[in-house]
């Protein structure tokens, strides 16, 4: 069987990330190929349920869509339950860019290879 370049190592495939979207489409889309590619991805369709699968689980990643409705907030709040998580965020060119480190934007643009790698990178760091 032969692996694809952008495949995740064994290592890897433990990570556990949270995606947070107030609509499902394309985090839909994300979340199955991350967990096609070895990630526990779970989806929260707003910025309560975030918080209390926050409260409930430990992640290694929170990705936020740029959609969800008082984010930088909510990526503190998140970032106070679950202090070893790095949040970061799926940002759009056409919309405002949210006020978190630049080195923790994804963006909705760029192919699912590098969707996946920046992912693998966050996780990892």
């Amino acid at each position: 069987m032969t692996r694809k370049p952008y495949e995740l190592s064994s290592l890897s495939a433990r990570k556990r990330l949270l995606m947070v979207a107030s609509t499902l489409p394309d985090a839909g889309y994300r979340s199955e190929f991350l967990r096609r590619n070895g990630y526990e991805v779970d989806f929260a369709s707003g910025s309560e349920m975030a918080l209390a699968m926050s409260r409930t689980h430990s992640y290694d990643v929170v990705l936020l869509c740029v959609d969800t409705p008082g984010l930088e907030v909510l990526a503190t709040r998140i970032q106070r339950l679950n202090p070893n998580a790095l949040v970061a965020c799926l940002a759009d060119c056409s919309k405002a860019i949210p006020a978190l480190p630049c080195d923790r934007m994804l963006w909705k643009g760029e192919p699912m290879e590098y969707f996946l790698a920046r992912v693998n990178a966050l996780a990892t760091a």
